[in-house]
C-alpha cells in the first residue's frame, strides 16, 4: 500500500502569496502610495512624518490608499495638494474578498486519482490484481477549513498597512472510494486499496479552491473633480522614532597659550515606527510642546496611540526623558552661562559631507542625508568635531547638616551636632562653546587620547556659553572639616512662647593640593544658620531656612536661616587653603 505523501502548507499556497503580493502593489483606478519625503526626530520618542503620493481621481473625485498610519497625534495628521491647499480626508475598515482556484500538488491516491479523473488508467491493487479502465468518478465530499498561515513573498520593506487582518479558508475534497468503468462495468475500488497506477501521462497536480477574506484601514482625499492627476502630501507628528545624543570628549590636544579640547557629538537613532527608506533626516535640539501628543487622531482608527518604541525599549523611555531633557538642566549649576565667549569667536566646527545644521525658532536642527532604517533598526550618525578651549576646575561642595540638640537621642549630637558629608573634590572641566552651534544634554565619554577618564552628562550649552563636566574625584586633592563652639547664651530668644539657645560656632576648611601643578579650586558650603564672617574673600549668601540642613529639627522656621558660602582661589603644588566661617544658629531649648 503506498503511503499518502506530506503536502508543505507553503508550497500548497506559494501562488497565493504572490497573487497577494500583486494585488497589494498594484494601483487600482483612484489609489496611490506614499514616499517618506522628510522625517524630523526629536529627544523624547516622538517625530514628523512627511510623506508624498501622487494619483488619479477616481469617478467620485477622491484617491484612497491602505497606508493608514498606526499612531498620529491628535491634531498633527493634515493633507495638501500641491498648491498648499488643504485635502478632506475619510478613514475607514474596508473589506474584500477573493476566490481563487490554487493549484497544489497531488500527495495521495485520492489527489492522483482526482487529478487524472475521465482518463484510462491500470490499477495494480495491493493484493497484486491488475484491473484496466476510465476512472469514471471520484467519490468526494467538500468542506471548508482555515488554512495554513502563508508567507508572503520576500521584500526589504514591511507591509505597507500593518493593521490589515488577512483570513484565508481552503476547500478540502475528502474520500474514500472511486469508481473504475471496465469492459465488465463500473467497479468500485478503495483508494487505499490501490498499490500503483499506470497511466500516460499522468497529472500529479490539482486544484483547491481558497477564499481571502482582507480587512484594512482605508483613508480617502476628496478632490471633487474625477479622473484628475493629484498630488498629496500627508503629515504627522508620531512615537516610536527618537535620537539620542553621544558626546566624546578628548583632552590631549594643547593650544599654544591654553588647553584645547577636541568635542565630537553623534547622535544614535532608534526607529520603531515605520520603515524609512533613503529618506532625509533632520534631528533637533530642544523638545517642541505637543499638548495632546499622548491622544490619537481619530483618522488612524486607533483607540489609543502606539508607542512601539516605549514598549521595545520602556527602560530607556524612562531614563532618557529624564536624563537628557534640555530643560532639568536649566537651573543646575554644573551648567553655567555667561555673556560672550572667549574673543577668539567662533570655533571651526568639522561637519560630516552632506550634513548641515540650521535654527528654526527655538529649536535648532541639525540635517542628515538620506537614511535607509528599516522599524527595529539603529543607527549612529556623526554629526559635527569641534575644537574648543576648556580648563580644569576641582570643585569641593559641602553641605553641611546638624541634629536639633533638643530632638536628638541622649549621648548622640550633643557634644558634635554636625554631621558632614564626604569630603570629595571633583576634577571637572569647563568646556566653552566658541561655535556656531548649542551642545544638547547627552552623555559624554572623557578621554586622553586612548585613556577613558570617566563618563559624565553634558548639560545643554549654547554658542557663547560654558558648561561643566564632572570627571572624577580628585585623589590628590583632599578636604577636611573642624568646628569649635565659641559662645552658648542660654534664653537668647523667646520666640511663639518658647525659650531658644543661641550658639555661635567657628568652622575651619582644610584644603591641600597634592598635585605636583598648580589647580583653580572652587568650594562651597552650605549650612544652618546665619554666616556672620569669613576669611579669604569668600561670598555670602543668606538664604531662607531649609530643612535639608537638619535632622529631626523642632522650633520655628521663622528663627533660623540658611546659608552659602563661595571660595574660589588658585593652590600651588603644595600649598594649603583654610578659610574660617564664622556663624550662629538657634536651638530650642
Amino acid at each position: 500500500m503506498q503511503k499518502p505523501v506530506f503536502r508543505p502548507p507553503l508550497c500548497a499556497f506559494v501562488a497565493i502569496s504572490w497573487l497577494l503580493a500583486a494585488i497589494t502593489n498594484s494601483l487600482a483606478e483612484g489609489e496611490t502610495k506614499f514616499r517618506a519625503q522628510k522625517v524630523v526626530v526629536f529627544k523624547d520618542g516622538y517625530s514628523l512624518i512627511i510623506k508624498k503620493g501622487v494619483g488619479t481621481t477616481d469617478e467620485h473625485g477622491e484617491i484612497h490608499t491602505d497606508e493608514v498610519p498606526d499612531a498620529a497625534v491628535l491634531g498633527s495628521f493634515w493633507a495638501t495638494s500641491q498648491d498648499g491647499g488643504l485635502v478632506g480626508m475619510r478613514a475607514g475598515w474596508r473589506e474584500e474578498t477573493i476566490d481563487e482556484n490554487v493549484t497544489v500538488t497531488a500527495g495521495d491516491n485520492l489527489q492522483i486519482l482526482l487529478a487524472n479523473e475521465g482518463r484510462k488508467a491500470e490499477v495494480i491493487l495491493t493484493d497484486g490484481k491488475r484491473v484496466s479502465g476510465l476512472i469514471h468518478k471520484v467519490l468526494v465530499s467538500e468542506n471548508s477549513r482555515p488554512s495554513h498561515p502563508i508567507a508572503e513573498p520576500f521584500s526589504s520593506l514591511p507591509r505597507s498597512n500593518p493593521a490589515a487582518t488577512i483570513t484565508k479558508t481552503e476547500s478540502v475534497r475528502s474520500g474514500s472510494h472511486f469508481i473504475l468503468r471496465t469492459e465488465a462495468g463500473d467497479q468500485l475500488f478503495a483508494a487505499a486499496a490501490v498499490g500503483s497506477l499506470i497511466i500516460a501521462d499522468m497529472a500529479t497536480s490539482t486544484t483547491e479552491k481558497v477564499r481571502t477574506k482582507k480587512r484594512s484601514k482605508r483613508l480617502s482625499f476628496r478632490f471633487g473633480k474625477p479622473n484628475a492627476k493629484q498630488e498629496i502630501t500627508m503629515m504627522y507628528f508620531r512615537p516610536g522614532v527618537r535620537w539620542i545624543p553621544t558626546y566624546r570628549v578628548d583632552l590631549s590636544g594643547q593650544g599654544a597659550k591654553e588647553k584645547v579640547a577636541e568635542i565630537s557629538l553623534q547622535a544614535e537613532i532608534l526607529n520603531e515606527a515605520e520603515a524609512l527608506i533613503d529618506v532625509p533626516v533632520d534631528i533637533v535640539v530642544g523638545v517642541p510642546n505637543f499638548r495632546f501628543q499622548k491622544t490619537p487622531s481619530p483618522l488612524v482608527l486607533e483607540s489609543v496611540l502606539r508607542n512601539s518604541l516605549a514598549r521595545a525599549e520602556p527602560a530607556l523611555m524612562t531614563q532618557m526623558r529624564n536624563d537628557f531633557s534640555n530643560a532639568a538642566y536649566s537651573s543646575r549649576p554644573a551648567e553655567l552661562r555667561r555673556a560672550a565667549a572667549a574673543a577668539s569667536g567662533a570655533g571651526s566646527v568639522e561637519l560630516p559631507g552632506e550634513l548641515t545644521a540650521g535654527g528654526a525658532q527655538d529649536l535648532f536642527i541639525y540635517n542628515l542625508p538620506n537614511l535607509r532604517l528599516r522599524k527595529g533598526d539603529r543607527a549612529a550618525i556623526a554629526i559635527f568635531t569641534a575644537k574648543v578651549p576648556y580648563r580644569d576646575v576641582y570643585t569641593w561642595d559641602l553641605h553641611l547638616t546638624r541634629a536639633d540638640i533638643a530632638t536628638a537621642p541622649a549621648g548622640q549630637g550633643i557634644a558634635s551636632p554636625l554631621a558632614l558629608s564626604t569630603n570629595q573634590v571633583w576634577h571637572q572641566i569647563e568646556l566653552t562653546n566658541i561655535t556656531k552651534v548649542p551642545w544638547t544634554t547627552g552623555a559624554a565619554m572623557i578621554m586622553m587620547g586612548q585613556q577613558p577618564l570617566g563618563q559624565e552628562l553634558l548639560t545643554y550649552t549654547s554658542p557663547k556659553d560654558y558648561c561643566r563636566v564632572p570627571v572624577t574625584v580628585s585623589v590628590e586633592t583632599r578636604g577636611s572639616f573642624a568646628e569649635t563652639e565659641t559662645a552658648r547664651q542660654i534664653k537668647a530668644l523667646k520666640w511663639d512662647g518658647r525659650d531658644y539657645v543661641r550658639i555661635q560656632n567657628e568652622a575651619t576648611l582644610d584644603l591641600c593640593n597634592n598635585k605636583p601643578v598648580p589647580i583653580d579650586v572652587e568650594i562651597s558650603v552650605r549650612l544652618g544658620g546665619r554666616v556672620e564672617k569669613v576669611s579669604n574673600d569668600g561670598v555670602t549668601s543668606l538664604l531662607a531656612f531649609d530643612r535639608s540642613d537638619w535632622t529631626q529639627y523642632r522650633g520655628s522656621e521663622a528663627v533660623n536661616n540658611s546659608s552659602r558660602v563661595k571660595w574660589k582661589t588658585s593652590l600651588e603644588a603644595g600649598a594649603t587653603f583654610l578659610p574660617k566661617i564664622q556663624y550662629l544658629y538657634y536651638t530650642r531649648q
